[in-house]
């Protein structure tokens, strides 16, 4: 009982992480995808390192 109770839990986590909030792309500059920040700018994301490069929001259709 206990394995089928941790297994439930364990997939129910799994399924959560896939299900979290992902951002969507709401336009384009310079060949990046933009997204639109939590205070309401816009981003593209540089390198690999996931570096925030801000944008006017001119460029942003969110």
């Amino acid at each position: 009982m206990k394995k089928i109770i941790l297994l439930s839990l364990i997939t129910l986590l799994n399924l959560g992480a896939l299900n979290a909030a992902k951002p969507k792309p709401c336009g384009t500059y310079e060949g990046h995808n933009l997204y639109k920040g939590d205070k309401g700018g816009c981003y593209y994301l540089k390198s690999k390192k996931k570096i925030k490069v801000y944008v006017d929001k001119k460029h942003c259709n969110c």
